[in-house]
Parts: C-alpha cells; sequence; structure tokens
C-alpha cells in the first residue's frame, strides 16, 4: 500500500514541476471534506500523533491534490520525518497555488538554498523588506554565505541587517568570524574587544577570536596572555587547549602541540568530532614504532573515563586493526565499547570472534545471546549462537535457532553470511539423519557462494559418508584443497573419496599430506584422519602401519567399538 501511495505522489510531483494542472477542481462536497480532513489532521498533529496526521494529510490531498495547505504540511511532515517525497516539488506547489502566502515562500527558499539552488537565494532576498520575514531571511542568508565561505557577502548583508535588530551578539560574532577569515584582523580585534566587554557570559568565545587574530598578526606573546585568561576558568580548559594548539603550530614548538592536542583528546567535555580531529593530528604523523607508544598510553587513561559514545574508541580501533594489532590489546576496547553501547555489533562480533578462535564457548554463547537481545532480526547472531550449540552436541537446539534466525535472511542480507547460514543448518540436519534435507540446504548454500570452501567439504564428507554421490563429492572436495592445499581436513575428505572410490594409491598421497599438515596428531579431533589413514595403508598391504594408526585412534577415541576392533583384530571392517 505505502509504494502505491509513494508512486502516485512521484508521479504527482513530476506533472506540477512541469506547470501542468492534472486535477480538475474538486466540487463543493469535495472541498467541505478536504477541510474537514485537513483541520483533524492539524489536530492529530498537535497532539502528538504522528501516523494519523499524516495519512490524514494523505486522504486530503487525494480528495484535492489543488489543497496548497496540505500539500505545504505533507512537505514539512515529510522533511521531519525524514521520508521518501519530493519536498521541493510540494512547496514549489503550495507557493505556485499561493504566492501571497510568505511562509510557503519562506520554507520554498529555504528548501532551494539547502539544495545549492541559487534560485532560493533570490526568494529569499526578496523577503528582507518583509517585516514579519526579514530577521529569518537575514539569519538564512548570513549562513549560507558562511557555509559557501563568501564572507564579501556575509558582510555586506550583515550591514544591512544591523540596523534593524537592538540586539546585535549575533551579528557581531558573525562579523567576527567573517573579519578573521578575510584577514582584516585589525578590525577583527576591535569587535572582539567589543563583545568581550558587553557580553562577559560568552567571554571565552571571543577570548578565543582574538587568540586567532593576534597568531594572525604574529602577536604570539599576548596570545600567551590570552590563554592564561581562558584558563583561569576550569570549564573553558578544552578551549584554551584549542588556542594553545594553534599558538603551538604558529611556533612550531612541538611539545606544546602534543600537550594541547593530549589534553583534548581527554576531555570529554569537548565536542566528540574536536577529539577525534585532535586524535588524528596527535597520532597520524608519526612512525607506527612511536605511535603505538602513545596510543596505548592515550588508552590507559581513555578506557577508565565515562562516555556517552564510542565515536572515539572506534577511530582508534580501525588504526589499530589496520596496523594489524593483536586481539590482546584490542580486547579491551572492545568491552569498553560495549559496555557504552550494548547494540554495537562491531565490538560484539569481535568478541565473539576471540571467544570462538580460544574455543570458550560458554563465552560465544553468552555474547551471541545478548546480541540477539540487542537486534532480534540480525542473523548472524541466530548462526553463531546455533554453531555454539552445535558444538556443545545439543543438535536439536542448534536446529531450532537456525529455524528461528532463517525468516530475518532477506534479499539484503549479505550473500556470504546466507551461505555460511545454510550451510550451518545444512550440517546440523545431517547429524539429525534428516540428508536430503541438508543436501538441499547445501545446494542452496552453494548457490550463494559458490567458493564457500567449508560448505564444499562438509557437503563432500557427508556424500561420502552415505556413500552417495561421490563423483559430485571429488569434485566438490577438489576445490577445497586447491583452494588451500595444506589444510589437513580438506586433504583427509579428499584422501576418504579416492578410498571409496578403490584408488588407494591416490589416496594414500593426500592421506600423508593430510597428516604432514597436522599440528597435532594426538589431539581428539583428528581421531577421523587417524583412522582414515589406517585403512587407506590396510588396503595397501602395508598392515603393521595400519595397525599402529588404528591403535593410535583408539587412545583417541576409547568409546569407538569399530576402531578398537581394527586395531585388536588387525583387521579392517567397514562401517
Amino acid at each position: 500500500m505505502k509504494k502505491a501511495v509513494v508512486f502516485m505522489l512521484a508521479v504527482f510531483a513530476v506533472a506540477v514541476l512541469k506547470g501542468e494542472n492534472v486535477f480538475s477542481a474538486p466540487g463543493e462536497r469535495q472541498l467541505r471534506k478536504y477541510n474537514a480532513l485537513f483541520l483533524e489532521a492539524v489536530c492529530q498533529r498537535e497532539a502528538g500523533n504522528d501516523v494519523a496526521c499524516y495519512r490524514l494529510l494523505e486522504r486530503a490531498n487525494r480528495i484535492n491534490p489543488n489543497g496548497a495547505e496540505a500539500l505545504f504540511e505533507l512537505a514539512q511532515f515529510a522533511e521531519s520525518h525524514n521520508l521518501d517525497i519530493p519536498v521541493l516539488a510540494y512547496l514549489d506547489r503550495a507557493h505556485t497555488l499561493c504566492p501571497d502566502n510568505k511562509d510557503y515562500l519562506f520554507e520554498l527558499a529555504s528548501a532551494c538554498i539547502a539544495m545549492s539552488d541559487d534560485k532560493g537565494v533570490d526568494m529569499m532576498q526578496g523577503l528582507l523588506s518583509d517585516e514579519l520575514f526579514r530577521d529569518k531571511a537575514f539569519a538564512m542568508l548570513c549562513s549560507f554565505y558562511e557555509s559557501k565561505g563568501d564572507f564579501a557577502k556575509l558582510c555586506a548583508t550583515l550591514d544591512r541587517w544591523r540596523p534593524i535588530r537592538d540586539d546585535d551578539e549575533l551579528l557581531s560574532t558573525q562579523k567576527l568570524r567573517a573579519a578573521i577569515n578575510m584577514g582584516h584582523q585589525q578590525e577583527a580585534l576591535l569587535i572582539a574587544d567589543t563583545l568581550i566587554e558587553k557580553y562577559p557570559g560568552n567571554k571565552t568565545e571571543y577570548l578565543i577570536a582574538k587568540g586567532e587574530a593576534l597568531l594572525a598578526l604574529d602577536k604570539t606573546d599576548d596570545v600567551l596572555k590570552i590563554i592564561k585568561q581562558v584558563e583561569e576558568d576550569d570549564e573553558t580548559r578544552g578551549n584554551g587547549n584549542i588556542l594553545l594548539y594553534k599558538y603551538a603550530l604558529a611556533t612550531k614548538n612541538k611539545e606544546v602541540e602534543n600537550t594541547a592536542l593530549r589534553n583534548l583528546i581527554l576531555d570529554t567535555s569537548m565536542p566528540m568530532q574536536t577529539r577525534v580531529v585532535a586524535y588524528h593530528n596527535y597520532l597520524d604523523r608519526l612512525p607506527t614504532p612511536e605511535r603505538k607508544v602513545l596510543r596505548d598510553s592515550l588508552l590507559t587513561r581513555l578506557l577508565p573515563l565515562h562516555e556517552e559514545e564510542a565515536t572515539l574508541y572506534g577511530v582508534i580501533v580501525n588504526q589499530m586493526i589496520n596496523e594489524n594489532t593483536p586481539d590482546s590489546l584490542m580486547l579491551p576496547i572492545f568491552n569498553k565499547m560495549l559496555d557504552i553501547n550494548p547494540s554495537d555489533e562491531f565490538s560484539r562480533l569481535s568478541l565473539m570472534q576471540n571467544a570462538l578462535s580460544k574455543r570458550d564457548y560458554a563465552e560465544l554463547r553468552r555474547l551471541s545471546t545478548d546480541g540477539l537481545k540487542e537486534n532480534a532480526t540480525h542473523p548472524l547472531f541466530y548462526y553463531y549462537a546455533g554453531a555454539v550449540l552445535q558444538i556443545q552436541k545439543d543438535e536439536k537446539g542448534a536446529l531450532d535457532m537456525y529455524a528461528k534466525g532463517l525468516k530475518y535472511i532477506t534479499g539484503n542480507t549479505h550473500t556470504e553470511l546466507v551461505s555460511s547460514y545454510y550451510s550451518a543448518y545444512a550440517d546440523a540436519l545431517h547429524k539429525v539423519g534428516r540428508k536430503e534435507e541438508a543436501y538441499v540446504m547445501y545446494d542452496s548454500a552453494l548457490v550463494y557462494n559458490s567458493e564457500n570452501i567449508m560448505c564444499l567439504n562438509n557437503y563432500a564428507y557427508f556424500l561420502s559418508l552415505d556413500g552417495v554421490r561421490l563423483d559430485k563429492a571429488k569434485q566438490m572436495s577438489a576445490k577445497t584443497i586447491e583452494k588451500e592445499p595444506e589444510e589437513p581436513t580438506y586433504l583427509d575428505t579428499y584422501a576418504w573419496i579416492l578410498f571409496l572410490q578403490s584408488n588407494y594409491i591416490e589416496a594414500r598421497k593426500y592421506i600423508d599430506k593430510a597428516l604432514k599438515f597436522t599440528e597435532d596428531l594426538s589431539d581428539p579431533e583428528n581421531v577421523s584422519l587417524v583412522d582414515h589413514a589406517g585403512d587407506i595403508y590396510y588396503h595397501l598391504g602395508f598392515t603393521v602401519e595400519a595397525v599402529r594408526y588404528w591403535k593410535q585412534a583408539a587412545k583417541m577415541d576409547p568409546t569407538s567399538e569399530l576402531i578398537r576392533k581394527k586395531a585388536q583384530s588387525q583387521r579392517y571392517y567397514k562401517e
């Protein structure tokens, strides 16, 4: 329904932009209905019922597409709620229908200026003669010229505005900034001194501006006096550090520069953007070893600080990642970021990856469960939670978890995640004997990522265990060892498929490689690899070697009756 409405509105917008009057005038009955709906929309807006207000405005607009009031309110609503509606077209139409309405003109001009449309400036200039809109128009034009760096026009506009206003602090402040940017430092000093005297409540701001003007005039001794004045008030120490930093740059004093920047980074009262810029200025220019030392020193002082947002930590993390910093140094930051913002998915996933690498499955389960509390629609948390349950041999729990998360996989979900998700789901299905469902799920996983090595290996291995489609299994397994020729798990799978195809000589070649590249052959997780080696060697006639491998496998898994039987009888038995 929503898409249809948006489409209809878009068609209307195109028409009005072309100046077409595509709708006939409504009858008296329709006008009464339009007026009633519009008034009710206004009432709902005042009551804070935004949804009801929007729907009523839409209905009113459909009844009377030439109703300027509804068009204007729709535009205002869309702008404040970031809706996909052509705001400019609606405002333009409302102004066209009611050219004498200055509210419509002002909002249209503001929208045009926001989109860097010069006709908005012309419209706003026309409003300078209107007593009701004059101040707003001046303010908008001044902001526009300042944002564009057109200080000449800014000053000209300020000069036109100044005689009109009794309270000229705002104007003087803008004139001060313009004078500094235009290089009129003497004028800036005069304005700053006037503002300091007239508005002591904002004294610090004007002292800083005065200090900047003095720096431009190379009066560094006077700047130090200003800095001292600023620092007398503890609440403004951050601003003093900004001026101190500028002073250090002007005098090329690296020690003072570093002190000022470090103080700014650690000052939680300063805007976050200021702190981020200070951080980059402090560290980015340094060689990596020196940067790491200073960063570690900063982190020691930053981590205990209470932060409302994790922006600064995010900047630090990105830098550390780019430098391949060890996880041990990054984990405290990830934990801090997660404490500050539990919905920080990047930090949570980083901690989950770390827990997985350490086989800390309890921590992995905790992180994934908490992640689902924060975002119950993210498939990745279901994926990790399901994986933990599989590792803990809770196949039913894993299946339930995967099934819950499946509905949150959409067309926007990353294809690699979809492939990994389906592959893990397939593993769980096969474990509980739902083999054909598992094979369908594996095929789906490979549709999303045909190079998913883990999926290719597991799919091939399960096919070999089931003794079906061995040619397909061999083809998939060959891909994995082509990609990772030294991965023991993939080599073992390929060797086992060759064994089932009675190609024992080739099977031995690959099982030997798997044994060679296995770091710890005593690890119980490698029991299948060692057992397979025994089976392959037996069929090649190397009974002594085969029995040695079977006995080793029996020690690794004392619960396997089949392996024990082969080791004791020194004969091969098929599962």
